[in-house]
């Protein structure tokens, strides 16, 4: 999509080594892309450095090898997309750009070679980007997300197994032990608490060499001690803590238990485990591809071809197929080609990406952790987009004048929407001319895992299918709103998700979807949460 110089451009406003960060890296699997770029331009100049210091640098020589190593697998082996698309790959590479390479820097001797490397280093931060803890953090969150939603286990994610599909990846104690300590610092204690039993599983079966190994064997175990603690097992700390300190009786272990058994004392307060939404259960079921057993209702689902809704179709009908009969949603397959996705995808690329918000009060827009995703609108001006604008006027036969700009999105590692409806109801924006009566979603890009479309009180789950579009309408003929239709977008486990929205406004299609003599706000009134 992007030669290597635009891809540079697209990421000016980032300053590396004094904190500098243009947003983030993590949420969008195309900022994730650039971000190798950023990587492969220090690994160049860090290869020039250390060939200066050769006899006195070999440990970075051998740094810079491992890394060109990743390079040719990320950029030469595989489709650089399908590289950072990989939940393993992109924390590898954010862990090294944010602790790994940080770490070299501070080593560098001073000499002109080094002074030689600072000035390449700072040039490399003023033409692209840099990202700094909280992408780091930001990954650690994707991959708890994607262990809570497919029941992935540590074990088999730092094995390089996602979801029983062995990949080429696999994670060294070093990055186990950081995401345990990154869901540490989240008081993810039962998690974390698995990922520092890996980590040290791995450690002390691991054959390599490995400088001052009991000293991390034992920092691994101070960890397990305290997170055993925090999820109400003191007995377990205890074990721990006294393992340490019967082959090394002076260790800060002995600290960490007078301060644990003082807590102890003074707490009489039981561990409270929190409980999940009542949607989670069938949110993650969805997310599995997995429904609910439903009675049947007398109404059949179909697939037809579509040849009367439009002039436009008689030639070429529509591709229907039903997913939900009221309220109807439904799959229009194929209704854009790679052709078509690749100028809209384009068009796209010249508009900077902002993280995605979610609605708060007064429709004001707020950064949460439900939705993790970057963002851009396009209007409707140039040929690809009214060609756009046009079919979906078509096809859901209302006015255009009613939509919103069309919202690109792309989710990067573990990106997704947690349940939530389009319709505001409440706090709608000033320029609204009427709530969301209908959304249209495209489909830009397959996703290799995860990702699916789901409606949690409708037990519908959709993959994505690149080139189709979804349509359902938001409010009833009445204008209420219809609470069935809060949907999600669940979790990418492998892959790169892109999709399209156009919401379409109430207030210009009272002839278009005119009223019924009765009001039908009844049909949802008992999905109320």
């Amino acid at each position: 999509m992007f030669s290597f110089w635009q891809l540079v451009l697209l990421f000016l406003r980032v300053l590396l080594l004094t904190g500098g960060s243009n947003g983030e890296f993590y949420s969008s699997v195309d900022t994730m892309q650039a971000l190798a770029y950023v990587e492969k331009e220090i690994l160049d100049a860090t290869h020039v450095y250390v060939k200066a210091q050769e006899e006195q640098l070999n440990l970075y020589r051998n740094f810079v090898a491992q890394v060109k190593r990743e390079h040719a697998m990320a950029i030469d082996e595989m489709q650089l997309e399908e590289y950072v698309g990989h939940p393993l790959h992109a924390f590898r590479l954010l862990k090294r750009m944010v602790t790994d390479w940080n770490g070299l820097h501070e080593l560098m001797v001073n000499n002109q070679a080094r002074e030689d490397y600072h000035q390449k280093i700072d040039q490399v931060a003023k033409d692209f980007g840099y990202p700094d803890n909280t992408d780091i953090q930001g990954a650690v969150k994707a991959f708890n997300r994607l262990q809570e939603v497919y029941n992935l286990t540590a074990n088999h994610l730092a094995d390089g197994i996602i979801n029983g599909k062995l990949t080429e990846t696999e994670l060294e104690w070093r990055e186990c032990f950081e995401i345990g300590v990154q869901l540490f610092d989240l008081k993810q204690y039962e998690r974390s608490l698995e990922w520092f039993k890996v980590a040290f599983r791995i450690l002390v079966t691991s054959s390599r060499k490995v400088l001052n190994r009991r000293k991390f064997e034992f920092e691994l175990m101070e960890y397990m001690a305290i997170a055993n603690f925090e999820l109400g097992n003191a007995k377990s700390a205890g074990i721990l803590l006294d393992q340490i300190l019967k082959v090394e009786p002076t260790h800060s272990a002995q600290q960490t238990r007078k301060y644990l058994l003082h807590r102890e004392m003074l707490s009489t307060k039981k561990v409270e485990v929190a409980s999940d939404p009542t949607w989670h259960a069938n949110y993650t079921r969805l997310c599995q591809g997995h429904r609910l057993p439903e009675p049947f209702t007398g109404k059949s689902l179909h697939c037809y071809l579509d040849a009367k809704r439009h002039v436009s179709f008689i030639l070429a009908p529509l591709k229907v197929e039903q997913v939900h009969v009221d309220p109807d949603i439904n799959v229009y397959h194929g209704v854009l080609n790679d052709a078509q996705i690749e100028k809209i995808l384009q068009e796209s690329d010249q508009n900077e990406m902002m993280r995605s918000a979610v609605s708060g009060d007064k429709g004001s827009a707020t950064i949460a952790d439900l939705r993790v995703s970057q963002q851009t609108w396009l209007n409707y001006s140039s040929p690809i987009m009214r060609s756009l604008s046009n079919l979906i006027s078509d096809i859901s036969g209302f006015d255009m004048a009613g939509a919103e700009q069309m919202q690109v999105a792309n989710y990067g590692v573990g990106g997704q929407y947690e349940p939530h409806p389009d319709y505001f109801e409440v706090n709608l924006p000033q320029e609204f001319k009427g709530d969301r009566i209908s959304t249209s979603m495209f489909y830009l890009s397959d996703v290799e895992l995860g990702g699916n479309t789901v409606f949690i009180k409708l037990n519908v789950f959709l993959p994505p299918i690149k080139g189709a579009m979804v349509m359902w309408h938001n409010l009833h003929y009445s204008l209420d709103v219809d609470r069935r239709t809060i949907h999600a977008g669940c979790p990418v486990l492998i892959g790169s998700k892109r999709i399209g929205n156009v919401w379409m406004h109430s207030g210009y299609q009272e002839f278009r979807r005119p009223c019924l003599l009765t009001c039908d706000e009844e049909k949802s009134s008992g999905y109320r949460d």
